[in-house]
């Protein structure tokens, strides 16, 4: 090494010439504590590598939960939001002006809800308005009726309704003999 390169604090390196030669001059005893130096530092060396790396992985852990929590919390405002348009909202047609229309506040007779035919035959109901849905129950499925269900599906509309194909669920010998 040149000498007017200055060294860096990790480069304690000598040429090898120089190293050996006063390996020559050492005892036994001054090795030993050389290579127990050299073990200790390479300890610490490892020691702090692996707190880089442990930091490393908590600084990504955090960020990781911090945007979990972001997302979280915008999910929640957004629900939020969305259970509020559903209660302003009265599921009518008609109103008078942009600002009536927007806020789900209709005047006429008729609801402003679409009813579509679910494959098993039951009908959900959505407000076009507020895109409020309601479901049915679907006991086979375990689900419960929405909240509202039965007055929603009776709402009176002039809105055609809608379908998908349609089937049956049948039990087989094997449901049969299980639940019997």
């Amino acid at each position: 090494m040149a000498k007017d390169t200055p060294k860096s604090e990790f480069d304690n390196t000598e040429t090898l010439d120089v190293f050996s030669k006063g390996l020559e001059t050492k005892t036994n005893a001054q090795l030993a504590d050389d290579l127990l130096a050299l073990e200790r530092e390479e300890k610490m060396l490892d020691l702090e590598i692996k707190r880089e790396t442990v930091a490393k992985i908590r600084a990504q852990r955090s960020a990781k939960l911090e945007e979990a929590r972001s997302k979280n919390m915008a999910v929640l405002q957004f629900l939020a939001q969305r259970e509020a348009i559903y209660k302003n909202c009265n599921h009518r047609k008609g109103g008078i002006g942009a600002e009536a229309v927007m806020r789900g506040q209709g005047t006429d007779a008729m609801f402003a809800v679409v009813k579509h035919k679910l494959p098993n035959g039951r009908y959900f109901v959505l407000c076009m308005r507020c895109g409020h849905e309601w479901h049915p129950a679907f006991p086979l499925l375990g689900q419960k009726e929405t909240p509202g269900y039965q007055e929603a599906i009776n709402y009176p509309t002039d809105n055609s309704p809608s379908s998908s194909s349609t089937f049956l669920f049948e039990r087989t010998d094997a449901l049969a003999e299980r639940s019997a």
